[in-house]
């Protein structure tokens, strides 16, 4: 969403106002103002500790020059860490306590289910 934000406000705006710094706002701060929060949107003291961390050592990031940038330019869609309340849900790009193998099967049970009827 905050990257579409970004292109839809630069076709109207222009590249040179609208920033990624101004777009992690709106996606951050702006939404947390939006939903009448105000223990969540900034990292700070006494506020929930919610984090996305990710790796940007692959080739799809290897030209820019901006880490926020290549962030939200160049399709960074799967976090290597994250933290939601304070507790590391995914570490290594897994989340934590999932049986992914126990999930895809269970899955395709559910799809051949809705084949049968």
């Amino acid at each position: 969403e905050t990257r579409q934000a970004l292109y839809l406000q630069r076709l109207r705006y222009g590249a040179e106002k609208i920033t990624p710094q101004l777009v992690l706002g709106w996606a951050t701060q702006g939404s947390a103002r939006l939903l009448g929060r105000s223990d969540i949107g900034e990292l700070a003291v006494g506020k929930q500790a919610d984090l996305a961390l990710f790796k940007l050592d692959e080739l799809r990031f290897s030209g820019s020059h901006d880490p926020l940038s290549a962030l939200l330019l160049c399709g960074a869609d799967r976090a290597d860490r994250m933290m939601i309340g304070g507790q590391w849900r995914v570490i290594d790009g897994q989340i934590e306590g999932l049986d992914v193998a126990q999930l895809i099967a269970d899955h395709r049970q559910a799809a051949r289910e809705l084949i049968a009827g």
